[in-house]
Formats: C-alpha cells, sequence, structure tokens
C-alpha cells in the first residue's frame, strides 16, 4: 500500500508524509464541506517546533490552535519565466485540479508551506535531479500537473526515504504494492527507491484508480493514500445514508481528509507565491540526469570513477541499488548526470564488459560447501546465494561461483521491519533467515524476546526490503508421486508436504506445480472442498482462524460451502 503519515517528519525535517500507518492509527475524520467545519487545529505535519505545546509533558495531548498569518494585501507578482524555459513554469501552467481555495484546510496548509519555507526549499532542492523526469511522464499521460508535486507531500522528493512500516522512495511504496504493480524488489535491487521506474508504477497505479473512480482525481488521490477499499466503503455507506459522494464530504481517516489539502495547498502556493512571501525557485527545462543503460554487471566505485564523480553522489540519484554493483542480468539502468551521459555511454561502449567490475570467482571443488566458502572469502551465506542466484544451499563440483565483495554495501541494509512473515509449521528462524537473505541475529534484534519460541501464524517482522526469491517448482506429471518427485530433488517427503502445505490425504494433481526448495507463495484465494472448514483451512495455511473471519467478513455464525472461495491475502490496494 502506499499510505503517507502526515506528522512523520524525516531527520532533515522534511515538510511532508514521509511514512505510512496502519489503518487505525487515525480516527476517521472526514474533511466537511461547510468551510467553517473544517479543522483548524495545527497541521499533522507540522514541525516539531509548531507542535511542542501540544505536549502536557506526560504523555497527553490538547488541542493546539494553528494561527495561521494573512495572505499579503499588497505585494509584487511573482514574474514566471516561460513554460518553456522553465521546469516550474511548465508544471504551473498544466494545472487542471479544482483549486477549493475556499476550503479552510487548503487555506491552512497553504499558510503552513509559506511559513515553512526552509522545509520546503529542501523539497524543491531534492526534486532536482528527478523532476523533469517525473513532469514528463505526467504529461505523457495527460494527467493533471499537480501530480508532480504529490512527491513533495509523500516524501519531500527524497527517493531513498523509508517509513517505519516498510513504505519507501519517492512515491512510498509499500511492498504489496510494489509487487502489485510489477516493481522489482530483490537482494540487488529496490525498485520502489528507482526514481525512474517508482515514478512510472506511480503515476500506472494513479490513472488505474482514476479509471476506477470515473475520472474523479480527488477520490483517485485519496484511495492512493487509504487504500481503494477504504475509499469505496465510504462511498457506499454515504449512498446508504443519502448523501454526497465526493472527496470532500466522505467519511475519510483524517489523514486522508488532510492529503488532498495538501496537494492543493502547494499549488495554490505556486498559482501566487509572491501573496504568501514565497520567492519561487528558477529551473531550466532541461534534464539534470539521464538514464544509461549498462553492457552488463557493473560496479558503482567503476561507474562513479568513469563518470569522474564520487560514489556516494551516484548512489544518492540511484538509491534503487542496494549493493556494491548492479545485479548481473538484472535491472541495468543508471541514472548519471546529463552533462556526463553521452561521455559515460562512449566510455561503456568502447571498454570490455569484464572490466566493469572486479570480479572473483571460485570454481567448486569437492568438500566445498556455501557456509566454508563463506567463511573462506568473509562474507555472508546469503551474499552468496544471492549473487548467484542460488535457492538452496546445494552447489556441485565444477560449478563456477561469483563471490561478492564484503564491505558496507555487502551486508543488507536494514532500518526497519519492511515485511512481515507468518512462520508456519516447521520454521526454524535460521530457515526463515536463509529465506529471506538476512542473518539470525538481524532477525532478533528486529524482534526481541518474541522469537524465543515460534509457534505457527506468529507474525514476525523481516529486517530490510528483500523478498525471498520464489522457489524452484516442479510440474506433476501423470504417474508423478512425492516420494518421486521428493528423490529427484533431494528433498523428502516431509519438507515437500510443509512447503506445499500438503495433509497427508492430499492427492497430487498433473499440471499442478509443486515447490521443490522452500514455501510456496501464499495463494491469495482459496476454495473451499468438501469436509473444510475455517478451523482446517487457517491450520493449512498458517493461520489464526479470526484473521481468516476478518479477511472474508465473516462473522463468528458464519459457515461455508464447498466451492466458495475464501481470501487469504488482504486486498491490495494503495
Amino acid at each position: 500500500m502506499i499510505r503517507p503519515l502526515l506528522g512523520c517528519m524525516f531527520l532533515a525535517s522534511v515538510v511532508s508524509g514521509c511514512a505510512t500507518a496502519p489503518h487505525g492509527e487515525h480516527s476517521a475524520a472526514a474533511g466537511k464541506s461547510p468551510a467553517s467545519k473544517e479543522p483548524s487545529t495545527v497541521p499533522a505535519a507540522a514541525p516539531k517546533a509548531l507542535r511542542q505545546s501540544a505536549d502536557n509533558g506526560n504523555g497527553g495531548a490538547k488541542a493546539t490552535t494553528y494561527e495561521a498569518p494573512a495572505a499579503r494585501r499588497s505585494y509584487v507578482p511573482h514574474k514566471w519565466p516561460a513554460p518553456s524555459r522553465d521546469l516550474w513554469s511548465q508544471i504551473r501552467s498544466g494545472f487542471k485540479l479544482d483549486p477549493n481555495d475556499e476550503r479552510r484546510s487548503v487555506r491552512v496548509w497553504t499558510q503552513f508551506y509559506a511559513t515553512h519555507t526552509r522545509h520546503l526549499s529542501l523539497s524543491l532542492q531534492r526534486a532536482k535531479p528527478f523532476l523533469w523526469h517525473v513532469v514528463q511522464q505526467v504529461e505523457k499521460r495527460d494527467m493533471p500537473t499537480e501530480i508532480a508535486l504529490l512527491p513533495i507531500v509523500e516524501s519531500g522528493y527524497n527517493p531513498s526515504a523509508k517509513s517505519y512500516v516498510g513504505a519507501s522512495g519517492l512515491w512510498q511504496f509499500m511492498p504489496g504494492t510494489a509487487d502489485h504493480m510489477s516493481l522489482p524488489r530483490d537482494w540487488w535491487y529496490d525498485g520502489r527507491d528507482d526514481p525512474i521506474a517508482s515514478t512510472d508504477a506511480a503515476l500506472n497505479y494513479l490513472q488505474t484508480l482514476n479509471q476506477r473512480y470515473d475520472g474523479d482525481w480527488l477520490l483517485a488521490l485519496a484511495a492512493y493514500n487509504a487504500g481503494p477499499g477504504r475509499v469505496d466503503n465510504a462511498i457506499a455507506e454515504a449512498r446508504s445514508k443519502g448523501k454526497p459522494t465526493d472527496y470532500w464530504d466522505l467519511d475519510l481517516p483524517q489523514e486522508t481528509s488532510q492529503y488532498v489539502p495538501q496537494l492543493l495547498a502547494l499549488r495554490r502556493l505556486m498559482m501566487t507565491p509572491a501573496r504568501f512571501g514565497v520567492n519561487w525557485p528558477k529551473l531550466d527545462n532541461a534534464p539534470r540526469t539521464r538514464v544509461v543503460r549498462l553492457p552488463g554487471q557493473t560496479s558503482m566505485k567503476v561507474a562513479a570513477h568513469m563518470l569522474g564523480i564520487s560514489e556516494k553522489k551516484l548512489r544518492r540519484l540511484n538509491p534503487g541499488m542496494r549493493r556494491w554493483a548492479s545485479e548481473p542480468g538484472g535491472h541495468d539502468e543508471l541514472l548519471v548526470p546529463a552533462a556526463k551521459a553521452s561521455a559515460f555511454r562512449s566510455k561503456l561502449a568502447s571498454v570490455d564488459p569484464s572490466h566493469l567490475i572486479d570480479r572473483r570467482t571460485h570454481v567448486v571443488r569437492r568438500g566445498d560447501s556455501l557456509s566454508r566458502l563463506a567463511q573462506s572469502y568473509g562474507v555472508s551465506v546469503a551474499a552468496l546465494r544471492q549473487a548467484n542466484n542460488l535457492h538452496s544451499d546445494r552447489i556441485r563440483v565444477g560449478q563456477s561461483l561469483t563471490v561478492p565483495h564484503p564491505g558496507t554495501h555487502e551486508s543488507a541494509p536494514p532500518a526497519e521491519p519492511t515485511q512481515t512473515y507468518v512462520v508456519q509449521s516447521g520454521d526454524t528462524l535460521w530457515h526463515i533467515a536463509n529465506r529471506y537473505s538476512v542473518s539470525v541475529a538481524s532477525l532478533k534484534r528486529a524482534n526481541g524476546s518474541s522469537v524465543a519460541t515460534l509457534h505457527p501464524g506468529q507474525k514476525i517482522a523481516i529486517p530490510g526490503s528483500a523478498k525471498p526469491p520464489a522457489p524452484s517448482t516442479v510440474v506433476v506429471h501423470s504417474g508423478d508421486s512425492l516420494w518421486s518427485i521428493a528423490k529427484n530433488n533431494d528433498v523428502t517427503i516431509k519438507q515437500l508436504r510443509r512447503w506445499n502445505r500438503m495433509d497427508k490425504g492430499t492427492p497430487l494433481k498433473p499440471g499442478s506445480t509443486i515447490a521443490v526448495d522452500g514455501p510456496a507463495p501464499l495463494p491469495s484465494f482459496y476454495e473451499v472442498e468438501p469436509g473444510d472448514s475455517l478451523w482446517s483451512i487457517a491450520s493449512r495455511f498458517s493461520m489464526q482462524v479470526n484473521t481468516l473471519r476478518s479477511l472474508n467478513d465473516m462473522n463468528s455464525g458464519a459457515t461455508i460451502q464447498p466451492g466458495e472461495r475464501l481470501r487469504l491475502q488482504p486486498e491490495v490496494s494503495g
């Protein structure tokens, strides 16, 4: 999901919503139509200096009125350059949303941004390397150019922004929505942090939401923040009560009721910045960065040297690159300074691709194991598996392995738990750590004493944002048995049953697929079979009965019938 939390501030004191909070974190309080009914308290994203009086020192809070200074009555209008010469002017010329200037929430947020220009300036400064690309994609889709300002609200235009619940990047994608929008996430690369890839995915998602709500951009933006399910429910509730179903009249969470006003406030500020005492900067309408395709796996250090810039600067432009080099056979593009792009392409075309990376290889000998090789080369087993796209620890004599470089970029970046794993029967911390390419120690740090003993159905946090490689699978043919499949893949029948959630009486069906070296992904739905009960289904998929009821909106007395489809995973939403 993509759900920015109003009020979360980055260390750099960014104005806008960097993090996402779970649904239910805020009370549902809609922004009502009459201007006098809209909130007049301090905006939730206000810096601590504005909100310090809200804390009484004992953990309690008391309302603090936000005294917004009046807009200037007499001012010299801002002189905007021609859109062809200035990128901000181009954005301004493409505004299409109804400004809603009369609404109190829009006016309050306008004054908030106008009186906290340092924070706004940081966002505008960070936007420079990426803004041209965002505007190009927005205009290509004929979308309102206000959308190009949305990353200010989402992340302060910080492509490395992380939230404590796992949202990441300019557009604050949650892992589930990233997967839904086909943004790759693995040990080498996180597409959510790639300014170019994430922009494409975010705009595609917004377009889908806009179509869902019959061209209503405000409802689409609300769904981007709260999720389409939440907005659909609010619309249905309004209709049942005979009330209007536009954004301003829906009963939405407080966070969402303030989300659109933030964007419209930025629009209002850009229309007449001088009126609010803001000197909007100029920005040449030309790309500051260019995308360059790499001929093969490339070391970030080597690329930076060829460009004549520091590796740190190159990484700031490419925060999606999580390791010391680009992924072998994977994402093969770098964002580089526009002035250096042409020369960089020429150098890449003339260099031997083998020189782009200081490759170390090891030919497997008899007696070798991944754990011994990891210890010998000073890297982790997980790093060896990821560098060679191994789904298990099995290696064979004569196999050539790439040995990644040890160091700061070899170890998984973790900060906050960004994924949740539901423990299955037979799991151990060691199995889970290896599956997600993290260490047992990092799992213990992320979860504390709760993982001292694991039990099926328990939820544990996975540090970092890497997702496990998909398990290898085989297609069941007529005459196959679990015994023959286990023997051919050097695993046990017990492992096959556990990985594929199969009871002892579950028959093999020709044409179906069986995971042979790790847990099969949890399906989104399950079709009820004769003899099933909620308890047996919950047990089979390692979840609580209450969770299964909640996912399917079932009360305690509800029954299930053969052929009925039950949802096993939450609906992907923004």
